[in-house]
């Protein structure tokens, strides 16, 4: 049977991309709905990039629902000096009449766990901030029984990237990662252990934008956009970070992990957002946190050229 999903983003490059390949794996995934949150860019804007996505790939049939605009106590830190202006690079997508969910993301999230066929449960998988996951969790706490397990990117064991200990996801709304890390779900994190060595080259970008299918061509695109970034200015490689989760779903005997409890550094000091992961595994404690340490980043790379290439 296929694994039921929801994709919970910013879009954001690697977004898209990660939306596309779950897409290209229609065979596994069944996307029940994608709902948006203020991160890589406004919530409006990677609003509009979803709405339109979703028609550019052939999905008008799935649901998009506007989410949070900014973290639950934080003001709002974007990352347009990556993603750039729209969130899409330079990318312009095709408009579309396809609408946006009246209600907002948290009710709409609420009403599809709520009208599964019983026994059945979602996988969610947030790649941007979990400012939506952690209002679900707290507003609607029965929809916890039909989430089969939260597939995130976010955080690391070690480093960061916005700061020397925060990843951009958890650092920008940590309260709310701190919700989810400690609910008790069975949570997967896909943090910059794993997902920085996951990625294209240069010359994959290049091979992609050549190609005769728009999608490839698309990201192709839009990777040679994160290129310019200051981020990976001169590097030959770009972290595609939020497709990983998608892969880690149908492969996951490609990474090794940890199982820990992991807890989130609220305060306003220099490690805000930080994921602090307890090595050390006390006995007889719970360890809801699968954390991601290592990756067979050949395979992963291959695969997504594999199904970016055949995309439907």
């Amino acid at each position: 049977m296929k694994q039921k999903i929801w994709i919970d983003c910013d879009p954001g490059i690697d977004d898209a991309v990660a939306i596309t390949l779950a897409v290209a794996c229609g065979e596994e995934l069944e996307l029940l709905g994608i709902s948006t949150v203020a991160g890589n860019q406004t919530v409006d804007r990677v609003t509009e990039n979803a709405r339109k996505l979703t028609s550019f790939l052939g999905i008008s049939q799935v649901p998009v629902a506007k989410g949070a605009s900014g973290p639950l106590v934080r003001t709002p830190k974007f990352a347009g000096h990556v993603h750039g202006k729209t969130g899409l690079g330079d990318y312009c997508l095709p408009e579309t009449d396809k609408q946006v969910e009246e209600e907002p993301a948290v009710l709409v999230l609420a009403r599809t766990l709520k009208a599964l066929p019983p026994g059945e449960k979602v996988t969610l998988v947030p790649i941007g901030p979990l400012t939506n996951i952690a209002l679900l969790l707290r507003v609607f706490p029965e929809a916890a029984d039909r989430i089969e397990r939260i597939c995130l990117m976010g955080g690391a064991a070690v480093g960061g990237n916005v700061t020397p200990t925060g990843e951009f996801n958890i650092w920008a709304d940590p309260e709310a990662a701190q919700i989810v890390f400690t609910w008790g779900l069975p949570v997967v994190m896909c943090g910059l252990d794993v997902t920085n060595h996951c990625g294209f080259t240069r010359e994959q970008a290049k091979d992609l934008k050549k190609s005769k299918h728009p999608v490839s061509q698309m990201v192709g695109e839009l990777v040679e956009f994160y290129f310019q970034s200051p981020v990976y200015q001169g590097r030959e490689r770009a972290a595609i970070h939020d497709a990983v989760t998608i892969t880690y779903l149908l492969h996951p005997d490609w990474f090794t992990g940890r199982a820990m409890h992991v807890e989130v550094d609220c305060s306003e000091e220099r490690n805000r957002g930080m994921t602090i992961c307890d090595f050390r595994g006390k006995p007889g404690e719970e360890h809801p946190v699968t954390v991601l340490l290592q990756a067979r980043a050949d395979r992963v790379q291959e695969f997504w050229m594999e199904k970016l290439r055949a995309f439907p």
